[in-house]
């Protein structure tokens, strides 16, 4: 029963885990990744954005 709205919650909390520690990144890295600052929300969500 809560089996599926744990792995929603995981998979929130990595996403956003993920998106503190891109923020940390300086601008000449996250290019290197492929991104920058303002999309980096949307780079986390989906590597199409």
């Amino acid at each position: 029963m809560f089996g599926p709205l744990a792995r929603k919650f995981n998979d929130w909390r990595l996403r956003r885990i993920a998106i503190r520690k891109l923020h940390t990144l300086d601008d000449r890295l996250l290019a290197d990744v492929g991104t920058t600052r303002e999309d980096i929300a949307c780079f986390v969500a989906s590597p199409d954005c």
